[in-house]
């Protein structure tokens, strides 16, 4: 595997030494920072993404430890946040099984697989009912573009002309026509000759193109899949994010003229016994991305490890529009190495010994495993649920993107099948069912044509999260006074906060005071009102 051989730095962290990730206010640049710190030696900035002014810096660790460092840059009324550069691995494992088939987990007999049969009854993808075409972003080690099999549906910018050293589409990003390597700064997502990589295997099963006769399908027949190199280290995946948010944004505010409608984000790496409190940049990624009708899948680790207690990056992190996946085989149950957690990780999806696109070799096939292979299961069902004949829904994914996404996570977790294997150690207790995710999101088009008019959503804004201190701001509109009630549980489900709550229509951010002794651990943040109830997941 390209990453995991840098698990772990120098004397053995799983961060960078010497490098810093900082987000800056809106209207702030790195050379402001740099001059207001000189006793922290800032240098070699690196703008990771435009749209939320991160950066990366090299600082003199030899000066001051990195605590010292992080504490002294929160000072500054420059900084929205500032954390370590975590190292990232891939989580692919090998294989320790022969080949059970091609592609059990799509169709078996004892009704054990994800009814992948009957799901493309309805859609096999490609395209929303208003004639976007449905965009998923794998961010990984990048794929061989020639495969046969997945050729035809990679993305290509047509709005950019190769070469020629220009941002010809205003995206930010200049000859970025195959997508976008955040190692390299250019558009080279191909494989490098014969390896045991992680890629293409990932986009196999996203989507490898189906009934064309060769090979194998994957969740979506007809996709396209926008190839982003990234993830060697936090820099490298925030970078990642970046693109695929710039693109959206930039499809969204151009009527689909330009950038593209990326619904979905594949993350099949990350960061072993990771804490969310340590990564607020990242963490605070996804609602970003979400904000702007992006859902994203994490891989949680490969390690039968309690992820609510132990920690993982990014499934940890505490966004509503993070959908986390554990890892489960042909028999049905949770692969032993594999991690949990009933608060973190929402459900379980085939992932060892399932067979797909192989990256040892261009034009052939092989088995493939771990939660690495799981993931992509769930991201390419949000891609066929966009694909979906409700055009009340691929209406509200222009109109309101981010509860769009929302609601594509709603019927995931909803319809997966129950599976005692699950039932204690995910939010859902169960094991994707694509089928069920379809038949859930048909059911519900009908009221989808009011869902904009609600009086309240569950995609308002927790800041920040994780939280830094005791002081917790709330932003969300309302249609009408609401009166209403704050409550804050921990994982063992006993109050710890709750307070009375006034929402008015013309009103937006509240501010929340929590007990300064709030211990850190993870939180569910409910607030009841007689329109209905809802939720965020808030990590300290």
């Amino acid at each position: 595997m390209l990453v995991s051989l840098l698990a772990f730095g120098q004397n053995g962290k799983n961060w960078i030494e010497g490098e810093l990730l900082v987000q800056l206010t809106n209207n702030s640049f790195a050379d402001e920072l740099a001059r207001d710190f000189p006793g922290i030696s800032l240098s070699h900035a690196k703008l990771l993404g435009p749209e939320v002014n991160i950066w990366k810096f090299e600082y003199d660790a030899s000066q001051l430890s990195i605590d010292q460092a992080i504490e002294t840059l929160y000072s500054s009324d420059y900084v929205v946040a500032v954390q370590r550069n975590h190292l990232i691995e891939y989580r692919a494992t090998i294989p320790n099984d022969s080949l059970f088939g091609q592609q059990w987990q799509y169709v078996q007999d004892n009704d054990k697989d994800i009814d992948a049969d009957l799901a493309w009854d309805v859609t096999t993808g490609g395209l929303t009912p208003a004639g976007d075409t449905i965009v998923i972003c794998v961010i990984d080690d990048g794929v061989f573009l020639s495969h046969p099999d997945f050729e035809e549906n990679l993305w290509v910018n047509r709005n950019e002309i190769p070469n020629n050293n220009i941002d010809d589409d205003g995206n930010g990003y200049v000859d970025d026509v195959r997508g976008w390597n955040a190692y390299s700064d250019n558009d080279n997502v191909n494989h490098f000759g014969n390896f045991e990589g992680h890629g293409s295997s990932v986009a196999g099963i996203v989507g490898a193109r189906g009934n064309n006769g060769i090979g194998v399908s994957g969740v979506n027949w007809q996709v396209k899949m926008m190839i982003v190199k990234g993830g060697g280290d936090e820099a490298e995946a925030i970078a990642a994010y970046s693109y695929a948010l710039a693109n959206r944004k930039l499809y969204n505010t151009s009527n689909g003229a330009q950038g593209a409608f990326v619904v979905a984000t594949n993350a099949s790496w990350g960061v072993d016994s990771g804490q969310a409190s340590s990564a607020p940049i990242w963490c605070a990624m996804y609602d970003t991305l979400g904000a702007h009708g992006i859902l994203n899948v994490g891989a949680t680790a490969n390690l039968n490890i309690d992820i609510d207690i132990v920690g993982d990056l990014p499934t940890q992190c505490p966004s509503d529009y993070l959908i986390t996946v554990t890892n489960t085989n042909q028999a049905d149950g949770k692969v032993r190495q594999a991690g949990y957690g009933k608060t973190t990780i929402d459900l379980g999806a085939p992932g060892q010994g399932t067979f797909t696109i192989s990256d040892f070799e261009n034009n052939s096939y092989n088995t493939f495993g771990g939660t690495s292979g799981a993931t992509p299961h769930v991201t390419g069902t949000i891609g066929l649920l966009y694909s979906s004949p409700c055009l009340n829904f691929a209406s509200l994914a222009k109109t309101n993107p981010a509860l769009a996404a929302l609601k594509a996570k709603e019927y995931i977790l909803n319809g997966t099948d129950l599976n005692s294997t699950l039932s204690s150690k995910t939010v859902s207790r169960g094991r994707l069912n694509i089928n069920n995710a379809v038949q859930n999101l048909l059911a519900d088009c009908v009221s989808l044509s009011t869902e904009s008019n609600t009086a309240m959503t569950n995609d308002f804004i927790v800041y920040p999260n994780p939280l830094q201190g005791n002081s917790l701001q709330l932003s969300f509109s309302s249609s009408q006074n609401t009166q209403g009630e704050l409550v804050i549980y921990n994982v063992s489900g006993s109050i710890v906060h709750q307070q009375g709550l006034k929402i008015l229509p013309n009103e937006n951010d509240y501010e929340i005071l929590l007990p300064s002794e709030l211990p850190n651990g993870i939180y569910s943040l409910v607030i009841n009102t007689n329109t209905g109830s809802v939720y965020k997941k808030l990590v300290k």
